[in-house]
């Protein structure tokens, strides 16, 4: 008897730490992918910086663009529009807004720091690269903010935003299967804005088909970090509530 518990015993801790290293093997792989779409990123903002068209950009442009006078274009053209400055930030304080009515005061908190934060590093690195836009069209900013081509910052705040959103979704599908109804239009939803909203920049004459790929991956590299942010907000509010917990369940 005393050998089959050991053996169980046994048993149980190798599978245990052959779990804790499956997982610290797949979140180190996974931070290996982050570092090297940052490496990636960064040779892209050097070229861009002295280049003003990539391989290809031409070609892709002008495939594009012509859909401007298709009978598609205000569905194309449609997620670029609203993601303009002011009904940007209107769209953003409204599903924040919302979030926070239905007491989803966490997501609401990530999904707007997330964000403001993407938008400022789009801004900073905007800036440095200072690459000029298609035909040097002018585009609407904030003070100045973005007035360059490389990134596109509507790509990352829409992707960031979106894919969010999306993840939430997937989240809420997941621990609870029978509202798919209500979620699943809203993942079409963020699916379109996030599909076509680099197509847009670029049938719009206002980005290079290189610029709408480092928004791109601008917002795959900050989504893990809104992602993390948000994770990290629930384990502050579970700790919050446990002390709470405790300091209730043990009378003085």
């Amino acid at each position: 008897m005393l050998r089959t518990r050991d053996s169980q015993q046994l048993t149980r801790g190798s599978v245990s730490t052959f779990a804790a290293c499956w997982a610290f093997a797949r979140i180190y792989r996974a931070w290996l992918l982050w570092a090297a779409g940052l490496v990636i990123l960064i040779v892209l903002a050097v070229l861009a910086h002295s280049t003003a068209q990539f391989p290809g950009d031409a070609a892709i442009s002008g495939l594009l663009r012509p859909l401007r006078r298709s009978f598609i274009a205000p569905i194309i053209e449609l997620p670029s529009n609203v993601s303009q400055p002011t009904p940007g930030a209107i769209l953003l304080v409204a599903i924040v807004a919302l979030l926070a009515a239905l007491r989803h005061v966490r997501e609401a908190l990530a999904a707007a720091l997330g964000t403001l934060v993407s938008d400022l590093i789009n801004a900073l690195l905007n800036g440095v690269v200072a690459r000029p836009r298609p035909n040097n069209v002018h585009v609407q900013t904030i003070s100045g903010l973005g007035a360059h081509s490389f990134p596109s910052g509507h790509v990352e705040h829409v992707t960031v935003l979106f894919g969010f959103l999306f993840y939430l979704t997937f989240l809420a599908l997941y621990a609870r299967p029978d509202r798919r109804a209500w979620l699943l239009p809203i993942q079409i939803l963020c699916v379109y804005f996030i599909a076509l909203i680099g197509v847009g920049r670029v049938v719009e004459g206002d980005h290079q088909p290189s610029d709408v790929l480092a928004g791109y991956l601008v917002a795959v590299l900050m989504l893990p970090l809104v992602i993390a942010f948000y994770r990290w907000l629930g384990k502050v509010w579970q700790r919050h509530q446990l002390r709470k917990e405790g300091q209730v369940a043990v009378p003085r």
